[in-house]
């Protein structure tokens, strides 16, 4: 075999490997996924490296494309260009051998963190109870106009939480404590209370109305079930007993007291939620009582 076919045999085989090797890094696993979870568990610093990184990734890709060009027209021509060409062949597979084993290692670890920190956030869900909705007072509901006049909102049909309810009540007593302490808080024994007047007390009107209705309600259906003369420990004893300690309850709030505490609040906000009423009623635990 001439000279000449031996180096033209050596060129084509390291061009070969070379091209090998371009196309190992071309194919390394996903670089956008492991920057995202990089980004997603680091700070500023570490995201400006990865940025550096895949600039520099690209750079380099753009390299390899031109390099692979060159090595197309190489004239090797004497036994020392050859050596050289080996030398330097040995090099580039030495880095990209380095660059290939730390980079996949750099991708194992980002795997296993994001995988453990994904099982801690879970474990953490579980705990708080594996759920992520909102409390039953944070959840907007149908409600009786009246709620919606106190609250200044023009479209009755807009739904809204027992929360913003109760909110809407304390925040009115805020301002007035700030702008008018003497005329909500005067001769009162504890900042815990306050004076029922103005638009307040013409919402609190309102909500004695729908007490009104909802105790006809009851006296309606307790009837119904005393006709029909429950056993004790039976649902519908259960149910009766619900009724009538509903009315009870309701009958201590119909007249409106001149002064109120922030503990009474919610018991007439929450009044101007109708929908479903006796259901919900007969679905409560039944209190035991001393």
């Amino acid at each position: 075999m001439s000279t000449s076919a031996t180096i033209e045999k050596k060129t084509k085989k390291s061009t070969k490997k070379a091209t090998t090797q371009e196309a190992k890094v071309e194919q390394t696993p996903e670089p956008v996924q492991a920057q995202t979870v990089n980004e997603e568990n680091s700070n500023g610093e570490t995201s400006e490296i990865n940025s550096s990184f895949y600039t520099l990734m690209d750079k380099v890709v753009a390299s390899f494309n031109e390099l692979n060009e060159i090595s197309k027209k190489l004239d090797v021509i004497d036994e020392k260009q050859i050596k050289n060409f080996i030398t330097e062949k040995k090099k580039m597979d030495k880095a990209i051998n380095s660059f290939e084993t730390t980079y996949l290692e750099t991708l194992a670890s980002a795997f296993k963190n994001a995988k453990k920190s994904s099982k801690q956030k879970k474990v953490k869900s579980e705990s708080s109870g594996g759920s992520t909705t909102e409390p039953a007072v944070k959840k907007p509901l149908e409600c009786e106009s009246c709620l919606h006049e106190f609250m200044g909102k023009s479209d009755t049909s807009e739904l809204i939480s027992r929360n913003q309810a109760y909110t809407a009540v304390t925040d009115f007593v805020k301002s007035e404590k700030k702008n008018n302490p003497d005329k909500i808080s005067s001769n009162l024994e504890s900042d815990k209370e306050f004076k029922v007047y103005g638009k307040l007390k013409t919402f609190l009107d309102a909500v004695s109305k729908i007490i009104g209705k909802n105790m006809d309600m009851l006296k309606a259906e307790i009837k119904t079930y005393e006709a029909s003369k429950p056993q004790d420990g039976t649902k519908q004893m259960r149910e009766l007993t619900n009724l009538r300690d509903e009315s009870e309850r309701l009958s201590k709030l119909k007249t409106i007291p001149e002064v109120m505490g922030y503990t009474n609040v919610m018991s007439y906000t929450n009044l101007c939620f109708t929908a479903d009423y006796l259901n919900k009623v007969k679905a409560k635990p039944v209190k035991s009582k001393k």
